[in-house]
């Protein structure tokens, strides 16, 4: 191949010149060559060039298209298809090459932690070789919940939620695994906006980690929950504690002796995932109690439910369990919800 500087000197002649049919010939040929050299982010750029000259080269632009398709599906190797096999076929040609090229990987030592109990990462793994473990910490003890063999997946509960970590996953032996960031779901959503729905489809067939967690009466919605009822006051706060911004007043949707959820009003789903992981201090009195029953609490915002046009459900993890004269008072002049997320 010539040397794609000359090449690019051609090129400019030819715009200079006037002639953008051979400018965009030249500009297609560049297409192919960096596709088949696997250089497809040098390819997208000759493509989208072709697009700036002249946007009705249609021509060009859709079978410039379709040889870096064709190109980045030979990429593909034969061992990953076969492993993920079921996952590629509900998809499109175009669907396939955008999930595979949005792997990250990583490779894992035995009994190195894959992710982390409590931790914000928000990552879908998929396990191309080895064997890993998803479990507990409970009291400074490891509970087994399920192993996670070669071709299955782990972290579907933080990846398509905006949650922290319920549970930890250990590498076994030798383990090595992809794995996409929950960014990529945005792309997505504009240009591939059937492949999230796809890829929770295949992901739904995994044991559910609350299913795992409740099974073991583990679950974090252990401790009773209900509603006071009422306003309380928010003040979001530093990694130091100190106050950051104003308290804001947001409507309390429940409350346990560990934590609590309440509704403010979110407008994008991207600034709703900027609170996971935030410290917050919250406070809130029954209207029918004396201040001495006020609730004082920090802790740390575990999820957040976020449902378009409609006000955005937030979970606070508190640092202390409340005491026990005080969730009793507030029991007894609230009606019983289910079971709490604490």
């Amino acid at each position: 191949m010539e040397n794609l500087i000359e090449k690019e000197e051609v090129i400019r002649n030819c715009l200079e010149q006037g002639d953008r049919e051979a400018a965009i010939k030249l500009l297609f040929d560049l297409v192919v060559d960096c596709a088949k050299e696997k250089n497809f982010e040098a390819a997208e750029a000759m493509r989208s060039r072709i697009f700036e000259i002249d946007s009705m080269a249609l021509s060009e632009i859709i079978r410039s298209g379709e040889v870096i398709e064709e190109e980045k599906s030979r990429t593909i190797g034969r061992g990953h298809r076969e492993i993920w096999g079921k996952l590629y076929d509900s998809l499109t040609a175009e669907e396939t090459n955008a999930l595979y090229f949005a792997f990250k990987n990583a490779n894992y030592q035995a009994e190195g932690k894959i992710f982390q109990q409590d931790e914000l990462q928000p990552r879908l793994y998929f396990i191309n070789s080895g064997r890993a473990r998803v479990v507990y910490f409970l009291d400074g003890q490891e509970v087994f919940l399920r192993a996670v063999e070669t071709g299955e997946l782990a972290g579907e509960d933080t990846f398509f939620r905006l949650s922290m970590c319920t549970t930890t996953m250990i590498a076994q032996c030798a383990t090595e695994a992809s794995y996409l960031d929950s960014d990529i779901l945005k792309v997505w959503r504009t240009n591939f906006p059937m492949l999230e729905s796809k890829l929770q489809s295949f992901a739904s067939s995994a044991e559910k980690i609350a299913d795992l967690l409740k099974a073991r009466k583990l679950d974090r919605r252990r401790l009773r929950r209900f509603n006071p009822g009422g306003k309380a006051t928010a003040l979001l706060m530093n990694t130091s504690g100190q106050p950051v911004g104003k308290p804001f007043k947001v409507d309390l949707c429940d409350i346990s002796k560990g934590g609590t959820c309440f509704f403010v009003k979110i407008a994008k789903k991207e600034s709703a995932c900027l609170l996971l992981g935030k410290r917050l201090y919250i406070s809130y009195l029954h209207p029918l109690l004396d201040s001495s029953h006020t609730v004082r609490q920090s802790g740390t915002i575990v999820a957040v439910h976020f449902h378009p046009f409609e006000d955005c459900a937030v979970n606070v993890e508190f640092d202390t369990l409340l005491p026990k004269e005080l969730i009793e008072q507030l029991e007894k002049l609230s009606p019983p919800l289910m079971v709490f997320d604490f």
